[in-house]
């Protein structure tokens, strides 16, 4: 009976202590600012089943879920180089993850009134890239995926991508070359999904704010969410450093995970540049659920998680959910996935049950989708039956 007081009175003292230090500087709350993940944590039926998709799939990658912004598992599969483990604090490309956060600097400027979603693009690009093609594509047909605009292809004269990042001219060419072009299907009409359409909203927020994209991402919205360990891959200095994974695939022949070097399909900073974490990543989502920060507002949050248009990623083989800004939209649930050369990376953010599972993943014979569907399916079954 002493011992389950004693019990009692240490839960107390910790609620109380947590409670306290959910507050940052300027008051504002946080949710999971301060949790700690400097240690792994396993969830025993969790780790059974990515060993389950390491057998199968060869996974490699890090993984995270929470429920009620309580981390359950948590931990690195795999080498993220030559001699290095992948870690819960390892860096990871999240390629078109980063949509969300381009929407997000577009939103920051809505919200400022520098930019009106329902007018011409041409009123907000650059001079150089504005396109009598484009009088009737708005912000908002950027945003959604519905601008008609011919995406990027694969190889093009002016191209100069290493390891699918864009160098030099290439996003200067790729523009120019979109500019020409009559668009696909009127804009509104339907989804296409259209990596160059957010390289243009990139081009949005530099021409609107007069600062660099990464720059600005830093400025206004990574160093606000206390995400530090977060920034935007920069081609023309970039190098990888040694808390980073480097991209990879399985080779049959080898029977090994080999530099993924097959596929030069460019990646521009706006539509999938983005390096994480998956502490930094976890910090991101509170503006879906708590939204206890000032980066964007109610409205802007709004906006940008209101389900627009059935999309097809047929690429990836994933249809059904609708589309935001940014974002995959169903039934209270967040998603999106990511692809670049090397790089692999999905997340689920159900706002009706707190479950967040997010999986970034450096092996691209490997799809992530499978890992997060079935580890948030596996946790979902658990708590319906729990309120049963």
């Amino acid at each position: 009976m002493k011992n389950i007081k004693a019990l009692n009175i240490i839960f107390i003292f910790l609620l109380l202590f947590s409670c306290k230090n959910k507050e940052n500087e300027t008051g504002n709350k946080i949710a999971i600012e301060e949790i700690n993940l400097s240690k792994e944590i396993t969830h025993p039926e969790i780790e059974s089943l990515i060993n389950n998709m390491i057998s199968e799939e060869h996974f490699t990658g890090v993984v995270l879920v929470a429920v009620n912004d309580k981390i359950i598992h948590a931990n690195g599969y795999g080498m993220a180089q030559d001699g290095i483990q992948n870690r819960i604090n390892t860096k990871f490309h999240v390629a078109s993850i980063t949509k969300q956060f381009t929407a997000a600097a577009i939103m920051q400027l809505f919200e400022q009134k520098k930019i009106n979603l329902e007018k011409s693009i041409n009123e907000f690009l650059p001079p150089q890239y504005r396109s009598d093609k484009w009088n009737s594509v708005t912000i908002h047909h950027l945003l959604t995926q519905t601008s008609g605009i011919e995406d990027y292809g694969l190889t093009r004269n002016y191209y100069e991508v290493e390891k699918g990042f864009c160098l030099g001219n290439t996003v200067d060419g790729m523009i120019k070359e979109a500019m020409v072009k009559e668009l696909k299907f009127p804009s509104s009409s339907k989804f296409s999904y259209s990596n160059i359409g957010y390289s243009l909203l990139g081009q949005i927020i530099e021409n609107t704010s007069g600062e660099p994209y990464d720059s600005y991402m830093k400025k206004h919205i990574f160093e606000p969410m206390g995400m530090h360990d977060s920034f935007i891959h920069n081609t023309s200095n970039y190098t990888v450093a040694n808390d980073e994974a480097m991209g990879y695939r399985w080779d049959d022949e080898l029977n090994k995970h080999v530099p993924d070097d097959i596929i030069s399909l460019p990646v521009t900073e706006p539509d999938g540049n983005l390096v994480t974490t998956l502490k930094d990543f976890l910090k991101w989502t509170s503006v879906y659920t708590n939204n206890n920060q000032k980066v964007i507002d109610d409205i802007a949050i709004k906006k940008m998680t209101t389900p627009y248009i059935k999309n097809d990623f047929s690429f990836l083989k994933e249809k059904g959910p609708w589309y935001g800004y940014g974002l995959s939209l169903t039934d209270g649930i967040i998603s999106h996935p990511g692809y670049i050369v090397g790089f692999r990376s999905h997340f689920i953010v159900d706002t009706n049950n707190g479950i967040k599972v997010l999986v970034f993943n450096n092996n691209v014979s490997n799809n992530p989708k499978n890992v997060s569907s079935e580890i948030y399916n596996m946790i979902s079954k658990k708590l319906n039956n729990k309120k049963e």
